[in-house]
């Protein structure tokens, strides 16, 4: 998602920088013409400024157009090098431009040469390239700061999302559930207690590994939603039924930690799950680069009232990652969440 606007807010800097810029393009430039052929300075001052006016405000165009295009940090390089293609090439137009209406109306009483032409050319490809340059600087430097509080804003919006989770899994229902299945594993079937218990390590070691990074790769939140829900599975027995359905791909796709497993939760904590009614969540590869978890709809009667959290927290992760947000899909019978997978790592 592109954040930037074309719009330059550039009020003080041109204030400050034309009348600036038109003393040294007079004193650098035209000031040995001044004395040597008695030239009014003023008037040397007013032509030369009009001719800054003109570079700054064809620079502040093809700047804008270069935004557009090529917007943000990520894309600096191409930005620049488009940015210096659009100015050498216009720079020149100007100049012929600018000659060619001086000779035909005879400013200085001078006629000017084919030479004059491509110096004028350069001279303004110069003086275009300082304004430019000192635009992109700014526009970096701002885009590059804005970067640095998006992951600092990041980090910590993952870091509350897992404590978020870790809250809700040390609830004592959530304890005592689970302490009950342990122990009734542990009479029934040995095997399946140790099981449990590694499934159940393997969970925790999950949310601390992954509670400062960004994004992880989809192969490894699905290993995780594996684990997951063993746990649940172990509880709800044939009251829940979840499939995957993921291709190769996965191991090259990222996606924000535990956003499957909120969904995953959501879907647990807000319908009916029974033998007499079986929750049947499905996860699949919906198209190349996205993710759905679905489930049939049948709500609890008398269900909590939903802080939305969870879903919350989705959003603004994948706000700040500057992707696509999550779409939610409801029908009678089907609730889904259908979420961007994320090709490349983009920080």
């Amino acid at each position: 998602m592109a954040r930037t606007s074309s719009i330059l807010h550039d009020k003080y800097l041109r204030i400050i920088g034309m009348p600036l810029l038109s003393v040294v393009y007079t004193t650098s430039v035209n000031l040995s013409a001044v004395i040597s052929e008695h030239r009014p300075w003023w008037k040397q001052y007013f032509t030369d400024f009009i001719f800054v006016f003109i570079c700054w405000s064809v620079s502040r165009e093809i700047i804008a157009f270069c935004r557009r295009r090529y917007p943000g940090f990520p894309n600096t390089f191409r930005r620049v090098v488009l940015l210096f293609v659009c100015t050498a090439l216009v720079s020149f137009v100007e100049g012929f431009l600018i000659v060619y209406l001086l000779n035909i109306s005879n400013y200085y009483d001078v006629t000017f040469s084919i030479v004059d032409y491509f110096f004028t050319g350069g001279l303004i490809l110069v003086f275009s390239m300082m304004i430019v340059s000192v635009y992109e600087l700014l526009y970096s430097l701002s885009e590059w700061k804005q970067l640095a509080v998006e992951a600092e804003a990041l980090k910590k919006e993952n870091l509350q999302s897992q404590l978020d989770v870790l809250k809700e899994q040390v609830k004592p229902h959530f304890l005592f559930n689970s302490l009950n299945s342990l122990l009734g594993l542990i009479d029934e079937d040995k095997a399946r207690a140790k099981k449990f218990v590694e499934e159940l390590s393997f969970v925790y070691r999950y949310l601390l590994q992954s509670s400062e990074k960004e994004l992880i790769p989809l192969s490894e939140e699905l290993d995780f939603i594996k684990a997951y829900y063993y746990l649940l599975k172990t509880r709800f027995e044939e009251g829940l039924m979840l499939d995957i359905y993921a291709g190769n791909e996965s191991n090259s796709q990222f996606i924000p930690p535990l956003t499957l497993q909120i969904l995953l939760e959501n879907a647990v904590k807000h319908n009916e799950v029974s033998a007499e009614m079986p929750l049947h969540i499905i996860i699949s590869s919906e198209k190349e680069n996205q993710m759905s978890v679905s489930n049939n709809l049948q709500r609890k009667t008398h269900a909590m009232r939903s802080t939305q959290k969870g879903l919350a927290n989705l959003f603004a992760k994948y706000k700040l990652l500057h992707q696509p947000p999550p779409e939610i899909f409801e029908t009678k019978e089907t609730f889904r969440v259908s979420v961007p997978l994320i090709q490349n790592h983009p920080r």
